[in-house]
């Protein structure tokens, strides 16, 4: 039998076996390249926009930016915040400067339009540092703290909101500060305790005011029927038994009808 093997080797080795394998890989070559030429067209791979800063923005102002880009977004989420106008942007994914293509999709935070309200717990006898912590757990703040001397020592005596004082149970916006009159302790400085026996409430608590005391308790006798008219018949401490007395520390007064015979 005839071995054709040699033929076909001779085969390999004529000049219209290369021409025909060098067409062959040219056509492969520029068949990928067209390929590839084509895909980076159709995906404009060329054509990334820098993706703009939408911080703070307006969401309306936003939606102009994003179409003159020809990009498109979607609100994902909505927080609270007072520092912020309603409905702006305050966080977008992708990040500004990132590059994107058109009709890319961004996805945006924004502030919500509707403030939280919490309410305001009573604070008032709380120590300062419980009072800061409950506020933060809902979502409140310390604002300014007042020190004021009183014998409750680091403990809240008042609270309140913008200079108004305001009451547990009234309703808050998430973020908002509340001010707090802290006792500071008594004073090591030592004033004249006035004697305030037959001075009305109101005498004696200017008189008190101007040596830096304050007023305690106010108790009245049951014969009392005009408490504007009542005097005084009993301090505590008393005037006889303390000449000085710690500034800012608080007096209790006793006070009856001004025609009553009786004295306590």
């Amino acid at each position: 039998m005839e071995n054709n093997n040699p033929s076909w080797l001779k085969f390999l080795l004529t000049k219209i076996f290369y021409k025909n394998f060098f067409y062959s890989i040219c056509f492969v070559v520029i068949l990928i390249l067209s390929v590839l030429i084509f895909l980076r067209f159709y995906t404009r791979h060329d054509k990334l926009i820098e993706l703009p800063d939408l911080y703070s923005m307006d969401i309306y102002e936003a939606d102009s930016v994003l179409k003159s880009y020809s990009l498109n977004y979607v609100v994902m989420d909505s927080v609270f915040n007072l520092e912020m106008p309603s409905l702006s942007v305050i966080d977008q994914n992708p990040k500004a400067g990132s590059f994107v293509k058109e009709n890319r999709r961004i996805y945006l935070t924004i502030i919500s339009k509707k403030k939280k309200e919490v309410q305001l717990p009573n604070l008032v006898d709380l120590t300062l540092r419980r009072a800061i912590s409950k506020l933060k757990s809902i979502g409140l703040s310390a604002g300014n703290l007042s020190f004021v001397p009183d014998m409750a020592k680091n403990v809240v005596l008042e609270q309140s909101v913008n200079g108004i004082e305001v009451e547990s149970g009234t309703f808050l916006i998430v973020g908002s500060k509340v001010d707090l009159v802290i006792g500071n302790g008594l004073s090591d400085v030592m004033v004249n305790l006035p004697n305030l026996n037959g001075l009305t409430k109101e005498d004696a608590e200017i008189l008190l005011q101007m040596n830096s005391i304050n007023l305690g308790l106010v108790l009245y006798n049951d014969n009392v029927t005009d408490s504007s008219t009542a005097v005084i018949y009993r301090q505590r401490p008393t005037a006889s038994e303390n000449k000085m007395i710690n500034l800012g520390r608080n007096v209790d007064i006793y006070l009856k009808s001004p025609d009553a015979n009786d004295e306590e």
